[in-house]
């Protein structure tokens, strides 16, 4: 009897002392996949890398592999992290200040530059208030903030010197030349109604573009880390007469009906995405 008490007394004491030596934390832990990096797992978490790296005791240029576990905190443990780090969080405050615009959920093609471009912001300063570098890669789904009191892609219509119209997108409204959107959107509605397929351009840059935009995807062009573009000025998008559409299913729909509605594929033969109005 004395002895079984005296156990449980020692297991009693040895939990109690587990309790104390060992505080609870919320932080979430993340199995490296193959892909990915520090910077990818704090993105993918709305997190700055530099928050990440700090709470897991590493750099933010540190090397993760695959099958490593890092640790997700919370916000509370973030910020605890960085203060015990010796980041300033006057900092944070301002980068909370300069993040206060939209959102912008990754899509299939996009990049960095391209959500830029779009947005009318620089490319370091949306990889800045994200925590990035400018030459980052973003993930399908990840969430970018566009900095508070940039350009947006509706703002071409104030600042093109071609009448513009709009048409509907799952990145916002997007603009065409006038004649060219409401014929597309004549197509649109009767592709949806025939079809059930909507039709719309495979990204934010995928209808009309600003001189501007046309020649930094041309930059890309030349120095090999972007698709095909035409020099700015020559392209059919400069000219809100052309749509890249987000799948061939778009295109066979405009090959059977687009001519009703003066929308074709005459052009760029080696672009499937790429068609054209020719009213």
């Amino acid at each position: 009897m004395r002895r079984s008490r005296l156990v449980g007394v020692l297991v009693g004491v040895t939990g109690a002392m587990t309790l104390f030596a060992s505080p609870a934390t919320a932080a979430v832990s993340h199995i490296v996949q193959p892909g990915e990096t520090l910077w990818s797992i704090a993105a993918s978490n709305n997190f700055t890398t530099r928050t990440v790296a700090a709470y897991n005791g590493l750099s933010e240029d540190a090397q993760v592999y695959v099958g490593e576990a890092i640790q997700v905190p919370t916000v509370a443990e973030g910020a605890a992290a960085l203060a015990s780090a010796g980041v300033s969080t006057s900092s944070s405050s301002s980068t909370a200040s300069a993040v206060s615009g939209a959102s912008h959920t990754v899509t299939p093609g996009e990049s960095l530059w391209s959500i830029a471009l779009a947005n009318g912001v620089a490319v370091e300063d949306l990889a800045s208030v994200n925590g990035l570098s400018a030459d980052a890669l973003l993930i399908i789904g990840q969430t970018i903030q566009i900095p508070a009191g940039t350009g947006s892609s509706t703002s071409v219509a104030s600042t093109s010197e071609i009448p513009l119209g709009a048409i509907p997108s799952p990145f916002g409204t997007l603009y065409l030349r006038s004649d060219a959107a409401a014929a597309w959107n004549s197509l649109r509605e009767t592709s949806l109604s025939t079809y059930g397929v909507d039709l719309y351009p495979e990204g934010p840059l995928g209808a009309y573009r600003t001189y501007d935009q046309q020649a930094e995807l041309y930059r890309q062009y030349l120095a090999g880390i972007g698709l095909l573009a035409a020099p700015p000025g020559t392209s059919e998008h400069n000219l809100g007469i052309a749509v890249d559409v987000a799948t061939p299913e778009m295109r066979s729909i405009v090959d059977q009906i687009g001519g009703s509605f003066g929308w074709a594929k005459v052009d760029a033969p080696d672009e499937w995405w790429h068609v054209t109005f020719v009213g």
